[in-house]
């Protein structure tokens, strides 16, 4: 494959960030994508969404007539559209799935957990939000009795611990879980929900694969990352820059290098126009 020789690359969170409130793309977004691509910059969304609904936001963003690159799943799942080609495409081992299913279920007062698969989501305690984004990324949604019922490979799961969970609820969650450390991260997402992903993936290391996989030169190509949450930490440290929205976790400033406008004032779009496209 061609070695990629632009001078910038864009990898980009989807919820919060380059997708309005309502879950839409502004035609502003897909505009200046498409510019980027006729100038032969790769802009990658990475996202925790499920595989299915990873690529299908990609198409909304054309990214499959343009040959770019999306990651799903937090970086378990990177396609390449251009060449019809995994990247990357790893599932949590069955045997850490199980043990999870066994440390949680019917403790629904202490933890509630999601496991999702490529186009389908498992749930043992069925409640609004996670039928909400099930619905949100048009995947089938299952509520399970016993772990048979979880019939498809496991992508990444989410475990939510109680409302009133204190300090020391989360020092025990995570002395609990301790043993499955070596097959396994645990990623904070919101102040309750903690993502379950095969060992190293994050957002993080999908940037790192889709630049070795495109041979970037570091040198020579500076790599932009836009993102509002948890979970986009190891994103911004693995990019040179790190854009944060304007609606973004107060800590994230902190480890950004820019503030944006927020996502529903086009503030991945904003940027790009000022500082990449008219920057070149």
């Amino acid at each position: 494959m061609k070695q990629y020789d632009n001078k910038a690359i864009i990898f980009s969170d989807l919820d919060g960030t380059a997708l309005h409130t309502n879950h839409k793309f502004s035609a502003r977004l897909k505009k200046v994508v498409k510019q980027l691509y006729r100038k032969g910059i790769y802009f990658c969304p990475i996202t925790a969404r499920s595989t299915a609904d990873a690529i299908a936001q990609a198409k909304k963003l054309k990214l499959d007539r343009f040959g770019g690159i999306v990651a799903g799943n937090n970086g378990s799942q990177i396609y390449d559209f251009k060449n019809n080609v995994w990247v990357n495409n790893v599932y949590i081992p069955n045997s850490v799935v199980a043990q999870v299913f066994e440390k949680t279920f019917m403790k629904i007062g202490q933890y509630k957990c999601h496991f999702f698969a490529d186009d389908e989501t498992f749930v043992y305690g069925p409640g609004d939000n996670s039928r909400y984004w099930s619905d949100v990324m048009h995947v089938k949604y299952n509520v399970v009795a016993s772990l048979d019922m979880i019939t498809k490979p496991i992508t990444h799961l989410t475990i939510i611990l109680s409302k009133s969970a204190t300090p020391a609820d989360i020092k025990n969650f995570y002395k609990e879980f301790n043993d499955l450390n070596e097959n396994i991260d645990i990623i904070q997402y919101t102040k309750r929900v903690y993502e379950v992903c095969v060992k190293g993936i994050n957002k993080g290391f999908a940037v790192e694969k889709i630049c070795e996989y495109l041979g970037i030169d570091k040198t020579k190509t500076k790599s932009y990352a836009f993102g509002d949450s948890h979970n986009d930490f190891e994103l911004f440290s693995s990019s040179d820059y790190g854009i944060a929205m304007g609606n973004a976790l107060p800590e994230l400033y902190e480890e950004a290098d820019f503030i944006t406008n927020t996502n529903d004032e086009d503030g991945v779009a904003n940027y790009i126009e000022k500082k990449i496209l008219k920057g070149e």
